[in-house]
């Protein structure tokens, strides 16, 4: 069965309050993006040892550092080197919480992919030299503001890659979100099947006043995830899920504001995340 977790900045910059809420929700992981308005990253150590101390206080894990790797124009040869260096100190970051799983993307779309594939290959080398050293997993995430948007994108590229050090960071709601509309479950998910080392969740639906997405509830969208999440459980994945929430709330009903243990979330963030949590639970059951 797989895990739980989710993105503590989604909730709150404050990770004690994220922490309190992934506990309250009985989640066994969360992921590291932001933490008190500082990237995983460029956290120093006393920064580090204090959220350690909170996530243990918690009975939490560290799922995965959700870094910005390569989330860069990729003809920029300083800003690649850069992003570089933020890879180097995500795999510290890693080190020092607990998993193997640094996130990367795929650079900025600016052009149709074909045309920047080939460079694409060739920005990975040096990543996956590096990873491989490290002895972590570079986990690439598809993302629709990215070259690799799709589930059968990520599949193809990863296969070109041809690295053991490089894994699918699964995203059906940035999949259906990208302009293709991929059909993330089943189409995108059959495509990286066996190569999925970690796992987003969102949801999104189409505006009926504008014809545009938005993020929505949990559940509640054109994603199906509910069917996803079946699927990931009957293939026998053991990894973490990462609920990325997106969606916030536009009105604030009293029974969305409450965590389990009775709690009134002070923040939108957190109302929104307990929101989509509530209803991930309602579809385990």
């Amino acid at each position: 069965m797989y895990r739980r977790a989710v993105i503590t900045d989604e909730i709150s910059q404050d990770l004690a309050i994220a922490a309190a809420m992934a506990r309250d929700f009985r989640l066994e992981g969360v992921e590291l993006r932001n933490v008190w308005g500082q990237r995983t990253d460029l956290l120093d150590d006393a920064a580090i040892a204090r959220a350690r101390d909170i996530l243990r206080a918690a009975g939490l894990r560290v799922a995965a550092i959700a870094a910005p790797f390569f989330k860069a124009t990729i003809d920029d040869e300083a800003e690649c080197r850069a992003h570089l260096d933020i890879l180097r100190r995500s795999i510290r970051a890693a080190k020092l919480f607990g998993t193997s799983i640094v996130r990367g993307f795929t650079f900025w779309k600016d052009r149709p992919l074909q045309r920047a594939y080939p460079l694409i290959l060739e920005r990975y080398a040096e990543p996956l030299r590096i990873a491989d050293g490290e002895g972590v997993t570079l986990a690439v995430e598809n993302e629709a503001s990215t070259f690799i948007a799709t589930g059968e994108q990520l599949a193809r590229f990863l296969a070109d890659l041809g690295s053991p050090v490089a894994k699918a960071l699964w995203d059906p709601g940035n999949a259906y979100f990208d302009e293709l509309r991929e059909r993330a479950y089943p189409v995108g998910y059959e495509a990286l099947r066996g190569q999925i080392v970690h796992v987003h969740v969102k949801d999104c639906a189409t505006d009926p006043s504008t014809g545009k997405l938005e993020w929505v509830p949990l559940g509640k969208g054109e994603v199906d995830v509910a069917r996803q999440l079946r699927a990931l459980a009957a293939d026998g994945y053991t990894g973490y899920v990462s609920l990325e929430t997106h969606y916030r709330l536009k009105a604030l009903p009293e029974e969305v504001l409450r965590s389990p243990s009775g709690e009134v979330f002070s923040e939108l963030g957190a109302q929104s995340s307990a929101e989509c949590l509530r209803r991930w639970d309602e579809m385990m059951s």
